[in-house]
């Protein structure tokens, strides 16, 4: 199916993401110098996995999974001239380290911290222990109160919430920098953090509002919308969070069922912004008065979430017509690199194994991937424009243009183009208690 063309506004967003710095949680400590030793161990045991010997290319393949995560950059990108036995090996080394990488990434970070400090302290040692960023968006007092917590191998949103308490502050992920949790002051009668929210994985969802509408006109029109807060441990990033219905259960204090007033089989919550959190507005059916309370809600979100991020690089582009790379679960190909006047247009396809529902026309985080030229000193020419040509379930066509003004030779950049290479399906399993209504 051909997208219509979104040159204005793709662009838009392209630049304005440019230029707020956006950069994944991963990335914001300083980079570690490159590993040489490992980079080389890492080439040598490639090489050896196209060995004329079976046990060598076993050995080979058995030794690069076990150095770990720390070798999926380092792993070459499977193209169309990688030997067939080197591209299977290499195909399950990377299954093997990015099925381990996923794991990691979507069970919950853990913090021990003990005594008294002062709260700065606390939340630098929970983000370096969890890999969390944690940003005081405190209008006025900007105080540094010391407070004494005692956490051992706590999960992260337990830990923080006694943090949090110990201090009266509360969190505001609606307007959060991307990849980071927004603490504020906790406003006058406020109730504690503790104890609210129900923790599931790297999720914690609270219920924050209840609404009854009644229209006065028409007695039998009544809604009941529950209003629940869904956040996540910012160093992960989901695009859509989505709720079947099939799942979910609501009962009151007697144990009589709730309905959800909804025909749809599930409920969607696209992830927009970069809060780390969102809304999930539930409308169920108003129980008899003589209810007053909802006693239980039970349900299984599946939030999809980027998993991690992969470099593709193509040096001297415009002779790149119909090649192609792999990367985990992601295909880039260059379908064409041409001069059109001062600008050089790339042509190019991403394709997933499986992009669930993070690819429908809506979410717009695809086009908002960073896509540069790069010449041999660093330097860059970022894209100026961006059109999409091409969407489908599993696959988007992108039309990135770059003005290289008097340059004529295009031969001395590389393209870069980096993109999460896979999107991950979570199940959240959550329960919320005691919800009474107005």
């Amino acid at each position: 199916m051909v997208h219509s063309l979104l040159l204005v506004s793709l662009l838009a967003l392209a630049q304005s993401d440019s230029k707020s710095g956006d950069v994944p949680a991963e990335k914001t400590a300083a980079a570690p110098a490159k590993n040489v030793e490992l980079e080389a161990k890492v080439k040598a045991l490639v090489r050896q996995l196209d060995s004329d010997q079976q046990a060598k290319r076993e050995a080979a393949e058995k030794e690069l999974i076990a150095l770990g995560q720390d070798v999926l950059p380092l792993l070459p990108a499977i193209t169309r001239t990688t030997p067939a036995e080197v591209k299977n090996r290499l195909g399950r080394v990377r299954k093997s380290l990015m099925d381990a990488a996923i794991a990691a990434t979507t069970k919950p970070k853990f913090v021990t911290l003990a005594g008294e400090m002062l709260l700065s302290e606390a939340l630098a040692a929970v983000e370096k222990q969890t890999g969390n960023r944690i940003v005081d968006s405190r209008e006025e007092d900007k105080s540094d109160p010391k407070i004494k917590v005692e956490l051992n191998n706590t999960p992260f949103w337990e830990a923080l919430d006694t943090i949090l308490d110990a201090a009266g502050l509360t969190l505001y992920n609606y307007d959060s920098e991307k990849g980071s949790l927004s603490y504020i002051a906790r406003q006058g009668d406020s109730l504690p953090r503790v104890g609210r929210g129900n923790y599931s994985g790297i999720f914690r969802l609270e219920p924050i509002k209840i609404e009854i509408d009644a229209s006065l006109r028409n007695p039998a029109d009544k809604s009941l919308r529950l209003t629940v807060d869904a956040a996540w441990e910012p160093r992960v990033r989901p695009v859509v969070i989505m709720l079947p219905l099939a799942d979910f259960k609501a009962v009151d204090e007697s144990g009589n069922a709730i309905e959800v007033d909804s025909s749809d089989g599930e409920l969607e919550f696209p992830v927009e912004g970069a809060g780390a959190g969102v809304e999930l507005d539930i409308p169920l059916k108003i129980p008899p008065r003589s209810v007053n309370k909802i006693a239980s809600i039970k349900g299984k979100l599946t939030a999809d979430m980027l998993g991690r991020e992969e470099t593709f690089e193509f040096p001297n582009p415009e002779t790149k017509k119909g090649a192609e790379e792999e990367r985990g679960g992601v295909t880039v190909i260059i379908d064409q690199c041409r001069k059109v006047d001062e600008l050089l247009e790339v042509r190019m396809r991403v394709k997933f194994d499986k992009a669930n529902r993070a690819l429908e026309s809506h979410r717009g985080w695809i086009y908002n991937n960073p896509c540069y030229l790069e010449d041999a000193k660093g330097g860059r020419v970022e894209q100026a424009a961006i059109e999409a040509s091409l969407l489908d379930d599993n696959e988007v066509g992108i039309v990135y243009r770059f003005d290289l003004g008097d340059e004529a030779n295009a031969s001395k950049y590389k393209l870069v183009y980096k993109t999460p290479a896979a999107i991950i399906s979570v199940p959240v399993e959550f329960e919320l208690k005691n919800i009474e209504l107005p």
